[in-house]
């Protein structure tokens, strides 16, 4: 089995088992202030304490599981034990995805080639074969320029690995006093999370995604039969769920109460972090039972090579798509693709120091 396969084959496991309108001094808005420079706002993060990952204590995982009932069973090995993180420093993150019109810009600027224009195409829908994981293939004609679907200027690119991600954040870098880049998985949840504990930046009700966020559906479910039935038993009517089959335009949905659009669903958005699927046991291996519901993490980003990254770069991606069904769109839901991956359910947003 190829690596994209593999990568696609852990997605699809999560997959089973698994407007702004706030108070402005939750979200400081701010755009470069180069003139015709490219447009993007940002939403200020203050320095702060979250519990990041899935509690699972108390049977919450038990809890999870009814009110999914029509979901398959979640498994929550990447996501948990939960811990205290603090952050120290603040930070802005993205309000949308960057979007085709925004990736176009740096395109044009620089004459850039993504990783998928050179190395064969992204992993792309192919709807014709009858296996779901089948459905997902690479090929030479899918490109963030053509994921394979319409899409518009206001549309989250897709196609797009995380090293293109990474020249994104340098050509913006030395456009624009300040620096930018991908955020950790600590900032990405954190931001996600907008001060709550709950499974969902809006609660705990599954069944409100399609108000907040553009996931697997009726929509998906009336273009592609059986393919989100695998996933979801519920909200399968063409005329029930966000709408969308595809990725939906940035900012479609209402934002969470930070004033951050598609934190869920939409794209998987990449993190800097190196992946690590037992990051979070590692940190409370020699921590006693007592002690672990204060343990504390400060300004954490795994940087560091695993005895996984022999196989390859393995990089974090952060939110679910719109092929995931919202048991698997959660906040601290997590998983990994290599860096030089292209798929046209995977983005990104910026966080601008």
């Amino acid at each position: 089995m190829n690596w994209m396969r593999m990568v696609h084959t852990v997605f699809f496991t999560l997959t089973l088992q698994l407007v702004v309108n706030t108070n402005s001094d939750a979200q400081e808005r701010e755009s470069p202030d180069k003139p015709g420079f490219l447009k993007l706002e940002f939403v200020s993060i203050e320095p702060s304490t979250f519990r990041r990952g899935f509690d699972t204590s108390q049977q919450r995982d038990r809890e999870f599981s009814l009110a999914h009932r029509y979901s398959n069973q979640q498994n929550f090995q990447y996501d948990s034990p939960s811990h205290l993180v603090v952050l120290t420093k603040p930070f802005k993150i993205q309000t949308t995805e960057v979007t085709v019109a925004q990736f176009r810009a740096f395109v044009a600027d620089t004459g850039y080639e993504t990783d998928a224009e050179r190395n064969g195409g992204a992993l792309g829908h192919s709807p014709d074969q009858k296996d779901y994981v089948d459905q997902f293939q690479k090929r030479p004609e899918i490109t963030w320029r053509n994921p394979g679907f319409p899409q518009s200027d206001q549309h989250p690119v897709v196609g797009v690995s995380w090293n293109d991600a990474q020249e994104f954040c340098r050509w913006l870098s030395d456009q624009q006093p300040g620096t930018y880049r991908l955020p950790t998985e600590a900032e990405w949840e954190c931001a996600c999370r907008a001060g709550r504990t709950t499974w969902y930046s809006w609660g705990t009700d599954p069944n409100e995604a399609s108000s907040h966020a553009n996931v697997a559906d009726g929509a998906l479910e009336a273009a592609h039969p059986n393919t989100t039935r695998y996933q979801r038993a519920v909200q399968l009517d063409p005329n029930d769920g966000d709408g969308f089959v595809f990725t939906a335009p940035v900012a479609s949905f209402r934002p969470n109460d930070r004033g951050l659009h598609d934190m869920h669903g939409n794209v998987w958005e990449w993190c800097q972090d190196r992946w690590s699927g037992d990051l979070y046991r590692r940190y409370l291996k020699d921590v006693p039972w007592p002690d672990r519901k204060n343990f504390t993490v400060t300004d954490p980003v795994a940087l560091e090579e695993t005895p996984q990254h022999q196989y390859g770069d393995w990089r974090s991606i952060r939110g679910g798509a719109w092929t995931c069904a919202p048991a698997s769109v959660r906040c601290s839901i997590r998983t990994f693709a290599e860096a030089s991956d292209a798929t046209i359910y995977t983005g990104f947003r910026v966080v601008r120091e």
